[in-house]
């Protein structure tokens, strides 16, 4: 095995140092050291689920057959048991720090006098053209900014900052970087610092902290806007306010590190500027004592009301019994996502928590089939509904847990896990109000049909249940497109709230008890479908989804892209209120396409094909990630049903952008991993002319692609699903049989080829690129019938196989322009009726 580890007191270059490596050796696993630096310990509180990560105890040293050492050149640093490694232990070195004797030398090293380990790893990444998500970015940005003292170190080089504008256009999060960094500071400042910390109050409002510090001193110093930041930090309070005199004039420097601080007020008064999170103003030829009132007086002002647990926590809640066994629960965690479930006993009270980590330690020891009441934990957390956003954050980095049960009278009614935590330290705030949707609903819907959501989000509220609108049409509010295609989900029992609504409103109710949703039509015709909330997951790559129930959030993020992964809330309470937890408006916006997961075209390949389907309908591009994951992910085409395959082309065509598509397709590599074709320009004019005279059928076009290959028939059959495709093949193939020669007469062509359809003969002139064949399918469709049966009867000929030859020889003399007229006709008929036919 191979393993990648760091040094002591871990800090965030070694930590980022640590995923970036395991970005280079994937195989390999990442061992933490137990000390780590308390910003890096507050860090992984939070965002430790989402690293890969494996302690010392967990790892056989005496195993390792490559030790990957960054951030670190020294055994000795990085706390590992080194009299277990074997002496054939291979070592590679990623450093930065000047060389010391007892530096370890390695069969690879990588070390150089940059600011940050980081910035080398960064720079394999990227030669080797590895995929970095923003997530990554960031992490990646915490150790180059806090390594090079936000590139102030001396250290810092001209590929520090390279990389850094790199990390920018991966979406690195300065914000967050910002949130968990620090500064060194001069001899003066430390001496400033200490001052303002011992003149500190704090203040607290609305469960938050600020903290407000005065001082006075006759000379001028630099530096007071990082001071207050570090103020900040380092009381662990929510803002700062410093407020202090230099030689005449009153300095005020404002930070927060909550988006529930908005600091405009205040620069409002104080004729300040800077932003709602970082400002300053300067009071010139001002007492200290009155500026101080004037900023306490505007104080209550500034907090925006905080996000609570009964906003963000997930429900209802998924919990197991202290009876099922760990390997069930390991089960549950996979099909949900969850690493981790509160346990109730029969009376669905509260008695533990059992997390991964609990459940992996049973099954390293092989006791899958012992009881969850055996591991769980019974030291549990718990908050209330009305707990905020901070205290959540504070609880979960001081008991370092991953999900904390929200209580109510005794009983469990949400839990929050870390990653909606995280969903709401990332979520930016956004333009469009709930009003301006509500006035968009009233402008794209007509008027009985809002109202219609009107009086159902009334009934909602009545029996306690949350109702939402879902789906393109909510995606299409946001874009003034028309869309009257009505989905709802309910927080609830989908089929019973159909019911209820019936019962109020009259109509009719289909269930469909399988998959929890009906479809109710009003009195009026309007169809609505109604769907209960659930979460799905993959048992295999590209198999059917299994189907649980579940909440709005977990609904919305088994959706296939962001911009199709919102809700409206149409309650009367919060008719209007927009859900969008994975920023589906903001790849509006950038006009992006956006998979919610990285695993999403591995569950269902055929999203790859929805993909190009909206970016061509929206002209949108595939984000970065994206068209990475589809090219990597479109050999799994192969493995999904024809049927499904073929629908998603067939939507491709109804949005009339099929030639289009099928070039994008291409450049995924989606016909070479299924047919082993690459569209060339001859066969993509072919499919023009295709679709230009009407073959809207997506088999047809996989037939136009694939014609001409010398298997081309193998390649299609798997998509020839009906009766009428299979004839089309065989009437193809046997098209390619019959010999045509350069001076064939019509009616020679009309001998060979009557026994088959016009669209198949004009489908196979298209493919082979025959004229001859397309005159005679011209004029063919163009030929009216100069007589019929009727005409036989009357001369006396009686019924039987000799109508079809005689109309059949007629046909080959109007082809040839021997007979043009009906009177022609009845002549040569009457003849041939006198020389017996």
């Amino acid at each position: 095995m191979d393993v990648i580890v760091s040094h002591m007191n871990l800090d965030f270059d070694g930590l980022a140092s640590l995923l970036a490596a395991k970005k280079l050796y994937p195989s390999a696993e990442v061992a933490l050291s137990e000390k780590q630096q308390p910003t890096v310990k507050s860090y992984l509180a939070i965002y430790r689920d989402q690293l890969a990560l494996s302690t010392y105890e967990q790892i056989r040293w005496s195993q390792v057959k490559t030790l990957i050492l960054v951030d670190v050149a020294s055994m000795n640093r990085t706390g590992i048991p080194v009299d277990d490694l074997s002496n054939e232990t291979k070592t590679i070195l990623y450093d930065h720090h000047p060389p010391k004797e007892d530096d370890v030398q390695g069969e690879e090293r990588y070390v150089e006098q940059v600011g940050a380990t980081i910035t080398l790893l960064m720079e394999r990444l990227l030669k080797e053209k590895v995929t970095i998500t923003p997530f990554e970015a960031t992490l990646f940005g915490l150790g180059l900014y806090t390594d090079t003292g936000n590139f102030t170190f001396k250290q810092t080089t001209s590929r520090d900052l390279y990389i850094a504008y790199i990390l920018k256009g991966l979406e690195m999060d300065v914000t967050l970087i910002n949130h968990f960094s620090e500064q060194s500071l001069t001899t003066e400042e430390k001496q400033l610092f200490q001052i303002l910390l011992t003149n500190s109050e704090e203040i607290t409002i609305s469960g938050m902290t600020i903290l407000i510090t005065t001082h006075e001193q006759s000379t001028y110093q630099n530096g007071l806007a990082t001071l207050t930041r570090r103020l900040m930090e380092s009381t662990d309070s929510d803002a700062t306010l410093s407020i202090v005199k230099m030689k005449d004039h009153v300095y005020v420097v404002a930070r927060s590190s909550s988006n529930r601080i908005d600091f405009q007020p205040l620069m409002d008064d104080l004729g300040g500027g800077g932003h709602s999170q970082a400002a300053s103003a300067t009071m010139k030829k001002q007492e200290l004592n009155s500026v101080v009132k004037k900023v306490k007086h505007v104080i209550n002002r500034m907090i925006k009301p905080s996000v609570t647990a009964s906003e963000m926590m997930a429900k209802p809640v998924k919990f197991v019994s202290p009876y099922d066994s760990i390997d069930e629960v390991l089960e549950r965690m996979y099909q949900y996502g969850h690493t981790g479930f509160p346990v109730l006993n029969e009376d669905g009270y509260l008695i533990g928590v059992i997390s991964r980590r609990d459940v992996d330690k049973a099954t390293h020891h092989g006791l899958g089939h012992a009881p969850v009441k055996a591991y769980m934990s019974t030291q549990i957390v718990t908050l209330e509904p009305t707990s905020s956003l901070e205290e959540i954050q504070t609880t979960m980095m001081k008991h370092n847990i991953g999900r904390i049960p929200i209580m109510l009278n005794q009983n469990v009614v949400g839990i929050v896990s870390r990653t909606d935590v995280i969903e709401q330290l990332h979520r930016k705030s956004r333009p469009v109000t709930d009003q301006s949707i509500v006035t968009k609903m009233q402008a794209q819907l007509p008027p009985d049909t809002y109202n219609l959501l009107r009086e159902i989000g009334a009934i909602a509220d009545s029996h306690g249940i949350n109702v939402y609108l879902i789906g393109g049409i909510v995606r299409d509010f946001l874009l003034n497109r028309l869309n009257e295609d009505i989905d709802l989900v309910v927080e609830g029992d989908g089929i019973s709230f159909a019911h209820t609504i019936r019962e109020q409103l009259g109509g009719q109710i289909k269930t469909h008890e399988q998959f929890a949703t009906a479809t109710w039509t009003t009195p009026t015709n309007i169809k609505l479908d109604i769907v209960t909330c659930r979460t799905e997951y993959y048992d295999a790559p590209a198999a059917l989804p299994t189907v649980r129930a579940s909440n709005i959030r977990e609904d919305l993020r088994r959706r296939d892209f962001s911009i199709n992964a919102l809700a409206l809330q149409i309650n009367k309470s919060d008719f209007g209120k927009l859900l969008d937890f994975f920023q589906g408006q903001e790849d509006m916006d950038n006009k992006e396409i956006r998979i919610l997961h990285n695993l999403s075209f591995i569950e269902d390949p055929t999203r790859i094909v929805r993909a190009i389907r909206f970016a061509l309908r929206f002209d949108y591009t595939l984000a970065k990630q994206t068209e990475e994951l589809a090219l990597n992910a479109s050999y799994l085409l192969k493995q999904v049903s024809a049927t499904r395959f073929l629908r998603e082309i067939q939507l491709l065509i109804n949005e009339e952008t099929i030639i289009r598509g099928v070039k994008l397709l291409d450049s995924l590599h989606v016909w070479q991993s299924l047919f082993n074709l690459k569209p060339t320009i001859e066969s993509l004019m072919k499919l023009e002319q295709v679709i230009a005279y009407h073959f809207n059928d997506a088999f047809i076009v996989i037939l136009t692609l694939n014609y001409g290959q010398h298997n081309w028939k193998q390649k299609v059959k798997r998509y020839s699903l009906t009766t009428k495709q299979n004839q089309l093949i065989q009437q193809l193939e046997a098209m390619q049989t019959v010999p045509l020669s350069k001076n064939e007469t019509m009616s020679s062509i009309h001998n060979r080829y009557h026994m088959f359809k016009e669209d198949t003969i004009l489908l196979y002139t298209i493919l082979t690129e025959n004229t001859l064949l397309r005159n005679y399918v011209e004029k063919r469709e163009q030929l009216k019938p100069l007589l019929t049966g009727q005409d036989l009867l009357m001369q006396g000929i009686k019924p039987g196989p000799i109508f079809s030859d005689i109309l059949h020889q007629l046909t080959c003399f109007q082809l040839d322009n021997e007979i043009i007229n009906r009177n022609d006709a009845l002549t040569w008929l009457q003849a041939k009726r006198k020389n017996n036919l």
